[in-house]
């Protein structure tokens, strides 16, 4: 492949990560009328029902119904009558973390594609051609890192509902911690000093980025400092999950040689089924929070109703359905085809892309703590791959072997080091 493949490749890898993200935070900050009776949560129920009451009696403005929340246009334009649905924000990470699995379905797809040779490159030509025999593995071995991968996203997503976007991407390098742990106690390895220096440093990154959102939220946001340390410890906690899903695989997953794009389709395919049978007993489980109406845990009604009365939400989860499809497939292509380095570097950029586009569109305010913070988190995870930067700092090729970077596809948490289209997927560290 040549060089401005190459470099139109992982464009399009930052692209449409950074789309990922974009779209999955626009969709929350946006508001649509939905089921009957469900109102925003950033009401409280007195304030709320008052309001509601002399709304429908004296046809007073919508921003009275709640109007902390309701200082934007999201929900103008739109009749309602005394059996009103009322306006509230798409607050349904549970169905947007659905969206997310088909899209990791749609690489079972395009594997499937591959397979059958409708769009093999000469080199998967020849591959085919010499008899290489495909990986045969029974796909139940997916359902572990699958159920994981629900777990995770939808604790993430949850999180990104109460933090900036920006934060939420920055926090998700938590997951070197976790990982190091984790696979000193499933897999027996030992870490090497820069690696333990790597972890010390993102411990260091991520206190300061909790800061940032903790000390100057209430300067650009309407959410309080609180929901911003909640959402943030969400998704710290997220990559413990998601620190488990990648030994898992490197322990019970690569020994069945299982092409990338395979594996992560298996994983949409069990995640959507999972999740989708579990949004009808989330319908039905309610919970309260301090003075606030009690809330069912995922209302999946009222988010299509919601999507249906605003077709900008439904533009946010199209974009996060596509662009989790493209980003696996770029980033498995950038990985095989340059090195598992650049992804990472790619994946940082990324996220610096996602900060100033927050800051842009006056999602956030600028917070000097924060690029310190993300600047920090670069730092550790530099430290704690060394090993392959070395080639790169010294100009000397590594020819011992090396425990490639920790990559993680968009959510999956899959570990990609030597890795291919429709070869093998090696998820060693």
């Amino acid at each position: 492949m040549g060089a401005k493949m190459k470099i139109a490749i992982a464009t399009l890898m930052v692209v449409t990560g950074c789309i990922n993200t974009l779209s999955t935070k626009w969709a929350d900050n946006m508001s649509a009328p939905g089921s009957k009776g469900v109102h925003d949560q950033t009401c409280p129920n007195d304030t709320y029902w008052e309001n509601v009451t002399d709304f429908h009696e004296n046809s007073t403005d919508l921003s009275s119904v709640c109007p902390s929340y309701y200082a934007n246009d999201n929900c103008t334009g739109y009749e309602y009558d005394n059996e009103t649905a009322y306006c509230h924000s798409f607050d349904h990470p549970f169905l947007q973390a659905v969206g997310m699995f088909i899209g990791e379905f749609s690489c079972w797809i395009v594997f499937k594609l591959i397979q059958s040779g409708i769009c093999l490159s000469a080199a998967e030509r020849r591959r085919k051609e010499s008899g290489e025999a495909p990986a045969q593995f029974n796909p139940i071995i997916f359902l572990v890192p699958a159920c994981c991968d629900i777990c995770g996203t939808s604790m993430m997503y949850i999180g990104l509902t109460l933090t900036y976007a920006s934060s939420f991407q920055m926090l998700r390098a938590a997951v070197i911690i976790f990982t190091g742990f984790v696979s000193m106690a499933f897999l027996g390895k030992r870490l090497k000093i820069h690696e333990w220096a790597g972890m010390v440093v993102v411990v260091i990154g991520l206190v300061v980025v909790g800061l940032s959102d903790t000390l100057y939220a209430q300067e650009s946001s309407t959410k309080s400092a609180k929901d911003h340390l909640t959402g943030d410890i969400i998704i710290v906690v997220a990559q413990l999950i998601v620190a488990f899903q990648m030994t898992w695989e490197e322990k019970f997953v690569k020994k069945y040689n299982v092409p990338a794009l395979q594996a992560v389709g298996w994983e949409g395919i069990f995640g959507f089924c999972i999740l989708s049978t579990l949004l009808v007993p989330f319908y039905f489980i309610h919970f309260s929070v301090s003075s606030f109406e009690p809330a069912q845990f995922e209302n999946a009604l009222d988010g299509f109703k919601q999507i249906g009365n605003n077709r900008l939400i439904l533009v946010g989860v199209l974009l996060n359905i596509v662009s989790i499809a493209f980003f696996n497939f770029a980033g498995i292509t950038v990985t095989k085809l340059i090195s598992a380095v650049t992804r990472m570097v790619l994946d940082s950029v990324r996220t610096l892309f996602i900060w100033v586009f927050s800051l842009a569109v006056g999602w956030q305010a600028f917070q000097f703590l924060q690029p310190i913070g993300f600047f920090i988190l670069i730092a550790g995870m530099v430290i704690y791959h060394l090993d392959d930067f070395k080639p790169l700092i010294t100009g000397k090729k590594n020819d011992s072997p090396s425990r490639s970077v920790q990559v993680i596809d968009e959510k999956t948490g899959l570990l990609n080091a030597d890795i291919s289209v429709s070869g093998s997927y090696d998820g060693s560290r």
